[in-house]
């Protein structure tokens, strides 16, 4: 295969492209047949929009980076409240001296005194989460930490979409899911007498856009991630 020729069965890889959520909207209300807002506000469009964005976001995070100043003696450093998992952290010294410190939980019996970190997600709404250290780093380091966090979902039209736009279909297939169910929803908190078989077409119609929607979220979930990973089975 000679991809650098322009050969290959593979996609082109894309750019960032700056889609607003404005424009994924009018894709939105086409797919709706909804161009003259008959049915749908834009408010609802956008919060079954930011809805689609959460989802995503518990699949495929986007990047966070964080440098955290160490302190002699301090083993536990609180992270950004939105950070989902670590992937990395690089410790620097204050002398200068540079090294990738690797994870291990912190029961583990090696952990206090060996090169190592543990993250602790946040639980509740009362504490951040937490990056824990076997080691004390002392004073005048720097913790440099890569992390997991959601995409932005408070969303207005003007608002950029930081989901890559090869994913964009995802989020257009759970909005028409989402705009399916309620207006199921709908007929089925005020039926009538000719409700019965309109029902039955709207919970198939949601049920096949559901089935859409989960389908394209798994051909991207078995995408290759592109980022190596070093995984150690520790002994207990």
């Amino acid at each position: 295969m000679q991809m650098a020729n322009g050969f290959g069965t593979g996609s082109p890889a894309t750019t960032p492209d700056g889609v607003l959520a404005g424009a994924l909207l009018a894709t939105i209300r086409t797919a709706l047949g909804d161009e003259d807002e008959a049915t749908w506000s834009d408010s609802r469009l956008l919060g079954f929009l930011n809805e689609a964005v959460r989802e995503y976001s518990q699949h495929r995070p986007r990047l966070g980076e964080a440098t955290i100043t160490t302190a002699a003696g301090e083993q536990t450093y609180a992270l950004p409240w939105d950070a989902a998992g670590v992937i990395s952290v690089r410790y620097e010294a204050g002398d200068g001296a540079s090294s990738i410190i690797y994870r291990l939980g912190y029961k583990n019996r090696r952990f206090d005194g060996g090169w190592v970190y543990d993250f602790l997600s946040r639980r509740d709404l009362t504490t951040a989460p937490l990056l824990v250290l076997g080691f004390d780093p002392g004073s005048g380091g720097t913790l440099a930490v890569r992390y997991e966090r959601p995409h932005d979902s408070n969303l207005t039209a003007a608002s950029a979409v930081t989901v890559p736009g090869d994913h964009h279909h995802v989020l257009v297939g759970y909005v028409l899911f989402a705009a399916a169910r309620q207006l199921q929803a709908r007929e089925q908190a005020n039926p009538t007498s000719s409700s019965s078989l309109l029902m039955s077409q709207l919970a198939a119609n949601t049920r096949r856009l559901e089935l859409a929607y989960l389908n394209a979220l798994n051909r991207i979930l078995t995408q290759r991630q592109g980022e190596g990973e070093i995984v150690s089975w520790e002994k207990r």
